[in-house]
């Protein structure tokens, strides 16, 4: 009777205490479990992949967005996209936008407005074409400009963008002689922070031009420029750009730029405050002859097509 008593009180601990097991991970990622016979029992393990967070500001340079070649009237470092086309429509008024502004529309029906006309095609991934016009107002002539961007440095997390960009200018005068000159841009960028991108280099024209200069100015121009992108969100990217004249012919004031631009798929919409109505390469190395007490604005559209 003492002996089933016993044998009773064995069987009940067994059912309801836990079996003691030791187990294992093989190399491949499966548990072998050791039970209280010794036999080994193997077991798969589900195994978990880190996910990748992907943070919205990765996103704002995603295929649908169009490549930011340029800031105002500076260039950036970045190249178009292989086989694709990036037209640019711009203006910008002479008269000041503070004197009169609702009588002639922030300058707009004021006359002396400079209208630029742009088409460029990326031949390679770090290399482009661009053709550009501005029309002459006050000059004698129109400028046609022609140019090559080579990306010399792609930006990554430790490296800034690096580009060279060299073309020739031509001044053609209805009903004159026509002119030339040669130009030449490096061009550096890096964004940091995620949201702000900056960028300088170096200008240099042997021909510069603006409505103030004469036949007896020295020919060229070199500036250095320096240029800020404070992106908010995928949409709208604040800009500041600004140069200054260091050697050869220039005029009074710094050439400073502000705006707001607006980003759809593949395009952009700038809206523009500035003390300069030149955009063109020969313009933007001279300074300009108002401070910005005396601003004028204009607006800048892009539009690219890929192939």
């Amino acid at each position: 009777m003492k002996t089933l008593s016993a044998f009773t009180v064995l069987l009940i601990l067994s059912l309801v205490l836990p079996i003691s097991s030791s187990s294992q991970v093989s190399g491949d990622g499966v548990r072998l479990a050791q039970n209280s016979t010794g036999n080994n029992e193997t077991e798969e393990v589900e195994e978990i992949t880190a996910v990748e967070e992907v943070s919205p500001v990765s996103l704002w340079d995603s295929e649908n967005f169009p490549i930011l070649d340029r800031g105002v009237n500076l260039l950036t470092p970045r190249t178009l996209r292989k086989n694709s086309f990036l037209i640019v429509i711009e203006h910008r008024t002479r008269k000041e936008a503070n004197k009169e502004s609702f009588d002639d529309f922030l300058g707009y029906d004021a006359g002396g407005l400079k209208i630029g006309l742009g088409l460029r095609y990326g031949l390679l991934d770090n290399l482009e074409t661009g053709f550009y016009r501005l029309n002459g107002t006050l000059e004698a002539f129109d400028v046609y400009e022609y140019d090559l961007k080579y990306r010399l440095l792609k930006e990554n997390s430790r490296c800034p963008g690096l580009a060279l960009r060299s073309g020739v200018t031509w001044y053609s005068q209805k009903g004159g002689e026509d002119a030339s000159g040669l130009f030449s841009q490096l061009l550096l960028g890096k964004t940091v922070l995620r949201r702000l991108t900056l960028g300088t280099g170096l200008l240099y024209h042997s021909e510069s031009s603006n409505d103030l200069k004469s036949n007896l100015d020295r020919n060229f121009s070199v500036a250095v420029p320096a240029q800020l992108e404070l992106r908010l969100n995928s949409r709208f990217a604040l800009e500041f750009e600004t140069a200054a004249n260091v050697i050869g012919y220039h005029a009074a004031h710094p050439i400073i730029t502000g705006g707001l631009k607006i980003l759809t798929n593949r395009h952009t919409f700038s809206i523009i405050i500035s003390n300069n109505q030149y955009m063109s390469a020969d313009g933007i190395v001279a300074n300009a002859g108002r401070a910005m007490n005396k601003p004028i604005v204009g607006f800048t559209i892009t539009r690219e097509i890929n192939l």
